[in-house]
């Protein structure tokens, strides 16, 4: 049974031990069995089943194994065809090997049966079939429904987004949980910028690849508009973020209130001058160093120009600052206050951290 995570492992090994199997998780921080007696134990069949994370990808010959369990994606076809292996080794008292695939590894299932394919790694490409050639005394044999799926499959590929998918599937399974923006960002093989141009919004993506809750979903297609706007306003400077962080401070069932630029002053002029690089960056020309010692009215003044009046011009009446009011131009009904706010509050921190990341030089 491949596993994402040690984590995970652990949890099933339990699940199926209450549930009447006898069954080991097997990873790296195993202490109460070595690999070489798990296996011996499976081969006399004192164990049903091996729950293993990146153990037994290659170098591994166990032939009586007749079952995998994929829980885990596995988009490298190196590795596939090694974890694969494991069940494709002759033995008298087998006579096949059932693969089950829980997560979506059939998504790639057009490229994975290349594996069997004995011409794999031609170059012509007028020969595209859709079944391999396999070898001989080998059959393939395949339902017609999963024939046109694999059509329908090829047809729909679309690279860019695949490998998307794939690095934040790599990313989602070394956090164990769904990565924030800031995350995806930091650690994620695909720049998140990517995420944003293809899909318009972190939570586009999220939406596109099904990991959003029901709940979730008919929140994103209410507000989308809103979450993209906030992915893609323009910033010359970070104020904008800044007045949105301002405004999230407030916490989930308010961050969406109505807010006069000098509610935002005492924070806005914190944020600036609590770092020296966000100070040196956005709050050192001629107008703003006058501004280091604090004047509420002027720093107000300064918020209400820019980016409070900027904003509300170019939001496509999202949001609006009229009588010295800057407002959100939308409804937020109670139920969904606390998921909107969370994506909100995920977008800003990205843009705050990219804005000054990209000007200071380096990341944060």
């Amino acid at each position: 049974m491949f596993c994402s995570s040690i984590r995970q492992a652990d949890f099933l090994a339990n699940y199926f031990n209450e549930h009447g199997y006898r069954t080991v998780s097997l990873h790296s921080k195993q202490v109460h069995i070595t690999r070489s007696k798990a296996i011996s134990m499976l081969e006399k069949g004192e164990l049903d089943a091996i729950f293993t994370v990146d153990l037994f990808n290659e170098g591994v010959d166990i032939p009586a194994v007749d079952t995998l369990l994929f829980v885990r994606p596995t988009e490298s076809l190196t590795v596939f065809t090694q974890q694969v292996g494991r069940g494709l080794r002759l033995h008298p008292a087998k006579q096949y090997c059932v693969i089950i695939d829980l997560i979506g590894n059939y998504r790639n299932a057009d490229v994975k049966l290349s594996l069997f394919d004995t011409k794999r790694g031609e170059t012509n490409k007028k020969r595209e079939k859709l079944l391999p050639t396999v070898p001989e005394l080998c059959e393939l044999d395949l339902d017609v429904r999963v024939i046109d799926l694999l059509e329908e499959m090829r047809r729909k590929r679309q690279p860019r987004r695949e490998k998307l998918l794939h690095d934040y599937q790599e990313l989602k399974q070394e956090l164990g949980r769904r990565p924030t923006y800031l995350e995806l960002h930091l650690h994620g093989r695909s720049e998140a910028k990517e995420y944003r141009d293809e899909f318009k919004s972190y939570v586009g993506f999220l939406y596109w690849v099904d990991e959003l809750s029901e709940r979730e979903k008919e929140v994103f297609l209410k507000y989308e508009s809103w979450l993209v706007e906030v992915e893609r306003t323009t910033m010359t400077k970070s104020y904008k973020m800044v007045v949105l962080q301002a405004m999230l401070n407030r916490g989930p069932s308010r961050w969406h209130l109505p807010m006069t630029p000098n509610e935002v002053a005492p924070f806005f002029h914190q944020y600036f001058m609590e770092k020296e690089y966000r100070k040196r960056i956005d709050f050192s020309d001629g107008e703003t160093k006058r501004l280091w010692q604090y004047d509420e009215q002027k720093v107000a003044k300064l918020i209400a120009k820019m980016p409070m009046t900027k904003w509300s011009g170019s939001s496509n009446g999202l949001v609006s600052f009229e009588n010295n009011v800057f407002s959100l131009n939308f409804s937020i009904a109670p139920a969904n206050e606390a998921t909107l706010y969370q994506w909100t509050q995920e977008i800003c921190e990205y843009r705050l951290h990219v804005y000054f990341e990209r000007r200071s030089g380096g990341k944060r």
